[in-house]
């Protein structure tokens, strides 16, 4: 006991990557998550205190912060899952097939999937090309807001945005980089 075996090690080495490659995906996503959970924990901290019966407008405010920014916290969770999706789905068509813009093209609707997009492409040194495609297209860091919002509000309330938004389906890589790492070293 206390030992850790070389098998034991690989494992949490590959735990440990597979985790940063997450939180690299969607840090924007993981900030605003944990933000409103914490927005969330406080709202929920006040409504215990607030006596429903003598300030029943201000009890209802708090709950609707409570509920507002904790489905903010989920949803940008399940967000930044879905970028990951894309992120390895990405990776492996840039590794198959080299870079070509085409696979890019789908990815230019908001910030988290040009963010997936380029983590992929950095990891397998597109970065310049793949940079260069976004800035090309008229993309800046501060391009944070998706384009349909500014086109069409409510396309939030369709079936399509709500699948690929949040619940992108798991994506099974085809190839396997930690054993690509092992064999380059």
């Amino acid at each position: 006991m206390g030992r850790i075996t070389p098998e034991l090690f690989t494992y949490l080495m590959k735990i440990s990557k597979l985790i940063i490659r997450y939180w690299k995906v969607g840090k924007l996503l993981h900030f605003v998550s944990a933000f409103a959970f914490l927005i969330a924990v406080l709202s929920f901290l006040t409504l215990k205190n607030i006596n429903f019966y003598s300030e029943n407008f201000v009890w209802f405010i708090w709950l609707t912060l409570f509920v507002i920014f904790f489905n903010m916290s989920i949803l940008a969770e399940l967000d930044g899952y879905s970028r990951f999706q894309n992120y390895k789905q990405l990776k492996d068509q840039m590794f198959l097939n080299g870079y070509q813009e085409r696979q890019l093209k789908p990815l230019l609707k908001s910030s988290c999937q040009r963010q997936a997009a380029t983590l992929a492409a950095v990891e397998l040194g597109f970065e310049k090309e793949v940079k260069s495609y976004f800035r090309g297209k008229g993309y800046r860091w501060y391009h944070v807001i998706p384009d349909f919002v500014l086109h069409n509000p409510l396309f939030f309330f369709t079936a399509f945005f709500w699948r690929t938004t949040f619940f992108t389906p798991y994506y099974k890589p085809k190839v396997n980089y930690d054993q690509l790492e092992l064999l380059q070293v």
